[in-house]
């Protein structure tokens, strides 16, 4: 009988197993490429490919190309749907419904819209109103001045991929909402009878909670509905380890399969007659649980779990044995075939990585015991969620850059009680709700306590030394550091090997990218829109030189882009920090960055700007191994204010050198050319964005860069820089770069060769959903 088990499993392998594998490598392979392949011969490869797979020898390149072609294909549907360039940036009064639950960010709404009957706009637009009439609600149709932009977002390294997540959303445009009396509600009642049963709900869960923190975690525990959950809250669940909490996944889809088969096999065992009672009650469990997911969202751990329970039910009723693995693949399949870019999600690849550390551990019976199951489950529990923690090291390293220490203690806890108290309790509000409303919300409150008790416990948790350990970016060769964790999941108990996860976990968190050798370095021109920030490492210490813009709905550039690129360099102090004046676009993330990051000395062009700053004037001078900074302007008693009073600096290696100019204008220049200033530099930070007031002629000409960068914003109102000033510092031999298109520019520059590298960050992580210029 073994045998005849070992072939059929043999069999599912060569049938399920390997097609879904070679789909899902051909998709991960174009999702690397920097070039889109055209529909027409993206459909071309794929009925090719379909062709081939008649073929024996040519099977498993078939089966890669088809992922190839089926995520191209995808692919170019999005992009092809994307704001046509020639309304980029107008304003356009237009109809448009509200598709998505808005959700509240400080004093504004960011709002999903889909236009009615405007072929000026495309399918899907994310939009931010700041300051709203009232709240819109989905469903309702209004009439709004739009002013839209085709998907685009900064580009800094180790900084999470705005663009990507706008792609994978199928997020067509971005915009705001103009300000204007034109601005209406048409009407409203169009919400779907889905919409609607979820938005009863969270009312009903705000009703059951005792605050809008608990009332946001039933509503996205229940229904799928996230936008409450603050983002104090993601913070919390991210260092405790418990985001996969918020997510519907085959916990509650199980349970809702679990309570419609066990309901159905109960009355329809009371009716007489009734055959197959047992599979009957099996596709209505199946049938339910699917209508629950779609419901829900139908969220890509929810898709995973309905496809494998269907492939259970259909096994059971067959009498069928079925590898789980095939299962696992089949669903990974099916979730490609019809979604190519959902695989983009981090939440494709965590599930995914969760389920198959589950069944490795089931496999090899690493959870095995004599004693009675019901005995035996805390130790069970334990060990499961140990081995996800050294399972799921690698990914959320590299995804998200942190260290969840805290996973396990937090999990052994709080899934237990979401998985006995929280969800079912939950779940059976939902039923209830359609029967009594008093019920529902009396069900809702339990759950509700239960949220309560486990939020508790995180904060406690969360409050404990080192446990938000954030980690620097992994590229090149320390990807292999990520290796090491899985040295405990994939080798056998008592293996001497299986010690080197621990030794993994120590490399992991202790990895920080090398800093420039001594004579050496490092500068980052960093794209945060339209402002500035200037990173400049040495072997030894990091200056910043400003802070970039803060908005008005809330939020700054510090806060978006700033403090991650340290972390991601595993920069956990800032030295000095620079504040070359006090114009928003410069100071705005000075706030952010003191409450993230450890700052030492701060130096400010103007009075006022922070506390015990000290001012920035010309003559001050100091060194970091070999390298030396210099202040040039303003003079010692210089009395401006706003642009006059940058403070000016020159970083140099040797003869190399950055020159760093706030938003110095004309007169401060010719102040800089008569004081005997010494300009001349590899490299410079082209003053006030690239604006007419800067830039004069004899102040480049003296400069003579190589390099002459702008840090300006896409497509700025002011129309930064202006095309004659990026002529004069071409015609005086420099290659100018803009922040704007070229993303983030990385400089090394050392005493002996000079700018020994350069890197545009645009160029270097460009895949072909990214904008190009």
């Amino acid at each position: 009988m073994s045998g005849v088990l070992w072939k059929r499993l043999t069999r599912q392998v060569t049938a399920v197993i390997r097609p879904c594998l070679l789909l899902l490598v051909g998709g991960l392979a174009a999702q690397h490429s920097t070039l889109l392949l055209p529909s027409d011969p993206s459909r071309l490869l794929l009925v090719a490919s379909l062709c081939a797979l008649v073929l024996r020898r040519g099977r498993a390149v078939a089966w890669f190309l088809v992922g190839v072609s089926l995520f191209m294909l995808a692919a170019g549907d999005v992009m092809s749907q994307r704001l046509q360039a020639d309304y980029q940036g107008d304003s356009m009064l237009t109809r448009v419904r509200i598709s998505d639950f808005p959700k509240l960010v400080g004093e504004s709404v960011v709002l999903l819209v889909e236009p009615i009957e405007d072929h000026r706009l495309p399918p899907r637009s994310r939009v931010t109103w700041f300051e709203p009439p009232h709240i819109p609600a989905i469903g309702e149709v209004w009439e709004l001045e739009l002013r839209l932009r085709r998907p685009r977002g900064n580009s800094n390294p180790g900084v999470f991929d705005y663009e990507s997540w706008l792609f994978r959303e199928k997020l067509h445009a971005t915009g705001y909402v103009v300000g204007s009396k034109r601005n209406r509600l048409l009407w409203s009642g169009t919400a779907s009878w889905a919409d609607r049963f979820r938005s009863r709900f969270a009312e009903r869960a705000q009703v059951a909670a005792r605050s809008a923190d608990t009332a946001a975690v039933l509503a996205a525990v229940g229904v799928g509905l996230r936008h409450d959950v603050t983002r104090e809250q993601w913070d919390l669940f991210a260092i405790t380890g418990t985001s996969h909490l918020m997510a519907i996944s085959g916990l509650h889809v199980g349970l809702a399969a679990l309570a419609a088969f066990l309901v159905a096999h109960l009355l329809l065992g009371m009716l007489p007659g009734i055959r197959n009672a047992y599979s009957v009650a099996l596709v209505t469990g199946t049938v339910l649980a699917l209508t629950y997911a779609a419901l829900s969202g139908f969220g890509v751990p929810a898709r995973r779990a309905v496809v494998m329970l269907a492939v259970a039910a259909l096994s059971i009723t067959r009498q069928r044995m079925v590898d789980p693995l095939a299962a696992v693949s089949l669903a990974a399949g099916v979730v490609f075939v019809f979604d190519p870019v959902a695989t983009l999600k981090p939440g494709f690849h965590l599930s995914f990585a969760a389920v198959l550390a589950l069944l490795w551990l089931a496999r090899r019976g690493g959870g095995a015991s004599r004693r009675p199951r019901w005995l035996d489950a805390p130790r069970q529990l334990i060990v499961m969620q140990v081995f996800l923690f050294f399972g799921l090291v690698p990914l959320t390293a590299l995804v998200f850059q942190r260290f969840t220490i805290l996973a396990t203690p937090v999990n052994l806890v709080a899934v237990p009680l979401f998985s006995l108290v929280t969800v079912p309790a939950t779940l059976a509000a939902l039923v209830a709700s359609a029967l009594s409303e008093p019920a529902s919300v009396v069900l809702l409150r339990i759950a509700a306590r239960s949220v309560d008790a486990v939020a508790w416990y995180m904060e406690k948790m969360a409050t404990l030394p080192a446990a938000d350990l954030r980690l620097a970016a992994f590229d090149g060769a320390s990807l292999l550091l990520l290796c090491l964790p899985l040295a405990w999941v994939l080798l056998p108990p008592g293996w001497p090997g299986r010690r080197l996860a621990l030794l993994g976990f120590v490399a992991i968190a202790c990895w920080r990218p090398p800093p420039p050798p001594t004579d050496c370095f490092d500068a980052w021109v960093l794209d945060v829109g339209q402002g500035l920030a200037v990173a400049v490492q040495t072997h030894d210490e990091v200056l910043l030189f400003d802070t970039g813009m803060a908005w008005r709905g809330g939020g700054s550039a510090a806060g978006r882009s700033i403090v991650p690129f340290l972390r991601s360099r595993g920069i956990r102090r800032v030295d000095r920090l620079l504040i070359s004046h006090a114009d928003l676009d410069h100071s705005g993330g000075l706030e952010d960055l003191r409450r993230e990051t450890t700052i030492g000395v701060i130096m400010t062009g103007e009075d006022g700007i922070a506390p015990r700053g000290r001012p920035c004037r010309a003559g001050q001078r100091w060194e970091s191994s070999g390298v030396s900074f210099r202040v040039l302007h303003p003079g010692r008693h210089a009395q401006g204010e706003g642009n006059a009073a940058s403070c000016v600096v020159k970083v140099a290696a040797g003869t190399h050198s950055l020159l760093l100019t706030g938003d110095i204008e004309a007169e401060s220049e010719r102040n800089l050319l008569h004081n005997g200033a010494t300009l001349a530099s590899d490299i410079v930070v082209v003053p006030h964005h690239g604006s007419l007031t800067s830039s004069t002629v004899p102040f480049v000409n003296s400069a003579r860069p190589d390099y002459a960068v702008v840090s300006a914003g896409y497509a700025n109102r002011w129309g930064l820089p202006k095309a004659r000033v990026v002529e004069r510092w071409q015609d005086a031999g420099a290659s100018v770069l803009n922040t704007a298109t070229s993303g983030a520019v990385h400089f090394r520059v050392c005493a002996e060769g000079g700018v020994v590298r350069m890197t545009r960050e645009r160029e270097r992580r460009h895949r072909f959903w990214h904008a190009a210029t």
